[in-house]
């Protein structure tokens, strides 16, 4: 066997954003070589000889594929391959072995290794090997993406409004580069969707795509989140932890509501994106990680900058590419729009035949101004969907008092000119219906038992139409009209 000089990681630099990052572990240094050479060309390639600095290597990246060889100096394969396999269970395993290994081998894949090559062997055998675990990390992760309804592109952002437009054009040429990109808007307004549409746009596609919540971990924590800790660093640190930076490695990280950073935090966070070096709580080892940045807020930075609350600096850091999303009662164009493809959304995954918005009920969106933005929209569609017991949704069936959405109009033509009224027949009788419950309710102050008995039916039925005009008893209350 020859000895390899002292180890030193090797990797190709990639003449792109990004290329499949390929870890080679084997005590034969002319192996290691020969496997080497033929794969820099296509693939970022990192080289060892020994078990500890493959495991070494596998904590400061996250490889897509590792070749290992079953017998090494200082440990067996399966116990390699079991280590490394907890350690980073998304990568896939190809273990080289010689024939008088093959038992070894075939216990190996029952442990979850991908495929086996045994040595020695071709160039092409190694390459579509390879290709075969690539595509396997592909669909794992395709799937992952569909089954969380987060499968988003530029092209599937629905939007007829010029500002929109513009911004998705701008965002089609910032995705095609590494640059940072600032995402702003109300809450709701579709920024995780834009974020995730830009990277999935992206070169960075196929590697993972990690988002922290600055606003939702507590200022003690976030630190560990972001960059991880090791065992015994604090107390409750009982294992050591990887952080969303080494996870998110290769791929793009997104930056959630960043104007709630803490300032402390917000300097390591600045320091971190100078040179995208980092180190884990309670460690002194520098690691790097190749992220691609996204950060999204709702509030005004400018403004919170000041105000001393966010460094300017780390502003000027984030704010490369800016993407303002207007809020969606600046852009009225977009709520039928937007409500159609929830109607066909909804109804699909709740299994409904409805065919559409009668006019009355879409009006009924366009005049509200929709504090929650599209979120709001979409959850509003949604319960309508469900509610609805026809198969067009009616103006009475949209939510009123939980929505806060305006309450129906009665339009009451001339008489003779019931022809040119826009409002259907059966938005009429519902609306009849809903002022007709809330003047019995108020009557007999929200009393259940009492109303169905004026009304001629029974409590259940009551409750049911209740229901759908979205009228609750306690509104009608005394305590509650005085109020």
């Amino acid at each position: 066997m020859t000895n390899p000089p002292k180890y030193q990681a090797e990797t190709q630099d990639a003449p792109g954003p990004w290329r499949p990052r390929v870890l080679i572990l084997d005590d034969e240094w002319s192996t290691l070589e020969r496997i080497k050479n033929f794969l820099k060309q296509d693939f970022e390639v990192e080289s060892a000889s020994r078990a500890s600095q493959a495991l070494t290597a596998m904590d400061r990246h996250n490889f897509d594929v590792v070749l290992t060889d079953m017998r090494m100096p200082d440990t067996d394969g399966l116990t390699l391959v079991t280590e490394m396999k907890k350690r980073h269970p998304e990568s896939q395993y190809i273990l080289m072995t010689a024939f008088s290994d093959i038992e070894d081998a075939i216990t190996a894949l029952r442990l979850g290794v991908a495929d086996y090559l045994r040595k020695p062997f071709t160039e092409g055998e190694v390459r579509h090997a390879l290709n075969r675990c690539l595509e396997h990390r592909r669909l794992t992760r395709e799937v992952a993406s569909l089954k969380s309804g987060k499968k988003h592109s530029l092209a599937d952002v629905i939007t007829s409004d010029e500002r929109m437009i513009e911004i998705c054009r701008l965002a089609q040429t910032a995705a095609a580069t590494d640059v940072t990109v600032l995402i702003s808007g109300e809450t709701g307004t579709g920024k995780g969707v834009l974020a995730r549409a830009i990277h999935n746009t992206s070169p960075r596609s196929p590697r993972p795509y990690v988002e922290i919540n600055c606003a939702s971990i507590p200022a003690t924590l976030i630190e560990s989140e972001l960059f991880g800790h090791e065992r015994g660093s604090f107390t409750g640190a009982v294992a050591r932890k990887i952080g969303r930076v080494e996870t998110a490695d290769g791929g793009t990280l997104v930056l959630d509501e960043i104007g709630e950073m803490p300032l402390d935090m917000q300097s390591k966070m600045l320091r971190f994106l100078q040179s995208f070096n980092f180190e884990r709580v309670g460690g002194t080892k520098i690691r790097h990680a190749d992220v691609r940045i996204i950060a999204s807020t709702n509030r005004d930075l400018e403004k919170a900058v000041l105000e001393g609350i966010f460094r300017q600096d780390l502003f000027y850091r984030l704010n490369v590419i800016h993407l303002h999303i207007p809020p969606l009662r600046h852009r009225p164009g977009d709520i039928s729009i937007l409500a159609d493809n929830f109607l066909k959304r909804f109804a699909i995954k709740y299994d409904r035949n409805i065919k559409g918005i009668s006019p009355n009920a879409m009006a009924q969106l366009e005049r509200h101004d929709w504090p929650g933005n599209v979120r709001e929209l979409e959850h509003t569609v949604e319960r309508s969907v469900i509610l609805t017991q026809g198969e067009v949704i009616q103006q009475f069936d949209l939510p009123r008092d939980s929505q806060d959405l305006p309450l129906p109009e009665i339009n009451m033509p001339p008489d003779g000119q019931w022809e040119s009224s826009t409002q259907s027949l059966a938005d009429f009788m519902g609306s009849c219906e809903r002022l007709y419950l809330e003047s019995i309710l108020r009557k007999h102050h929200g009393k259940i038992g009492e109303s169905a008995k004026a009304a001629g039916i029974n409590p259940k039925t009551l409750y049911m139409k209740m229901n759908r005009h979205g009228l609750r008893r306690q509104d009608f209350r005394p305590q509650h009209i005085q109020s």
